[in-house]
């Protein structure tokens, strides 16, 4: 199914979601239309055990496409000297002229001190953009931030996700999975929330939670869960 988004104007990248939701603000997405769907297949979701992990992964691909699977734990000891500039991010993916794809397997992650995030960006210049992620329970939040200026983006997000999703398309669809649709809520801004809200979460200032942002200027965006597959 197709859900309408409001193009956005603003060229610079999106920031991650934060601050309060009101009440008020929250209303249900209505039942989409169930018309013709291709069969959702599961997905295996077992850590590749050839792969070891890492931490501060940041990959830049000027020309050719960047395709790769990852293990990423964020509690990594990595020394100074061999961290990226960006220390902000666990994972950091970038391609000017290609696409990027990524499988991310999150391991680890309850270890990180409270409060923190297992934090991920995958960007593209003029080409396609897809991250799928796997996550092990228990885990801390995750915070997800995706562009593609010249072409489609596609985000799959493990079961347990909870939190904002905000969606920007200049020139381009939206499409929610029909699991994902089912789990999700809009909010006044425009944005949605996916799974429901726990007590005294709407009297916070900040959203500790897991929260994803995907952006594309031109070109469609998809969004679904790991166990689902696109016929």
């Amino acid at each position: 199914m197709i859900v309408p988004f409001v193009a956005q104007d603003d060229e610079s990248k999106p920031a991650l979601a934060s601050g309060p939701v009101t009440r008020e603000a929250m209303t249900e997405i209505p039942p989409p239309a169930y018309e013709a769907h291709s069969p959702v297949q599961p997905v295996a979701s077992a850590v590749p055990p050839h792969l070891k992990p890492a931490n501060f992964i940041a990959i830049t691909r000027r020309m050719g496409e960047l395709k790769d699977t990852f293990v990423l734990d964020p509690t990594l000891v990595v020394p100074h000297a061999m961290r990226p500039r960006n220390e902000y991010m666990h994972l950091s993916l970038s391609a000017l002229l290609g696409e990027v794809a990524a499988v991310v397997y999150i391991v680890g992650s309850d270890g990180l001190p409270s409060g923190s995030k297992t934090r991920m960006e995958v960007f593209s210049t003029m080409g396609a953009t897809r991250l799928e992620l796997h996550a092990e329970e228990p885990r801390a939040p995750m915070a997800i931030n995706m562009s593609a200026r010249l072409g489609e983006a596609s985000l799959l997000l493990p079961r347990s996700f909870r939190g904002p999703l905000r969606i920007s398309v200049m020139l381009g669809e939206v499409e929610l999975s029909p699991a994902l649709r089912a789990a999700t809520r809009s909010f006044g801004d425009g944005g949605l929330f996916v799974g429901d809200w726990r007590k005294g979460e709407l009297e916070q200032e900040t959203w500790n939670g897991d929260e994803a942002v995907l952006d594309s200027k031109m070109g469609s965006v998809y969004v679904g869960y790991d166990d689902e597959k696109k016929g």
